[in-house]
């Protein structure tokens, strides 16, 4: 072999061997998003898990998490596509009077619909079974601040 030969076999064996490459931030990411349920009374079990996702509306962020045990139907499709009923519990009553699936995301009150909201990992997402009235309290108290000073976004999930 040649002297050529020799150093290339010499660097490529430095290189199979050598010690792994150290993780970056990026490598350390979190590839989840935070899934929670409040359910309207207390004997019902709340949902909260973290669904491996790598990013996509809240409405496929739902598909996967059939997967883990999250029960639920929706109609229309794309960004029409609207939630009708999450653990078997469908909206009650009716216009402000009546109880709804509202959510937010990153503490924030949607205000886009399922399939036009987009998540990625790293965010989370919280249903909430409420009355228009009590909409805000799906949002975290910084969100909350924001609405009251800013106005109301839209709420459901159309």
């Amino acid at each position: 072999m040649n002297k050529k030969g020799n150093v290339l076999a010499l660097a490529f064996l430095m290189l199979a061997c050598g010690p792994a490459p150290e993780k970056t931030a990026d490598d350390s990411r979190t590839t989840t998003v935070r899934l929670e349920v409040e359910m309207p009374s207390s004997d019902q079990t709340p949902y909260a898990e973290n669904i491996e996702f790598s990013g996509g509306s809240v409405l496929a962020l739902m598909q996967e998490a059939r997967k883990n045990g999250l029960e639920f139907t929706s109609s229309g499709e794309g960004e029409k596509a609207f939630i009708d009923s999450i653990q078997g519990i469908s909206p009650e009553g009716k216009d402000k009077k009546g109880s709804y699936w509202i959510y937010a995301v990153n503490g924030k009150l949607a205000n886009q619909g399922v399939g036009a909201a987009e998540v990625r990992p790293g965010d989370s997402v919280r249903w909430c079974y409420l009355s228009y009235d009590e909409r805000k309290s799906c949002a975290s108290e910084a969100a909350q601040d924001e609405i009251n000073s800013s106005g109301d976004p839209e709420t459901e999930s159309k």
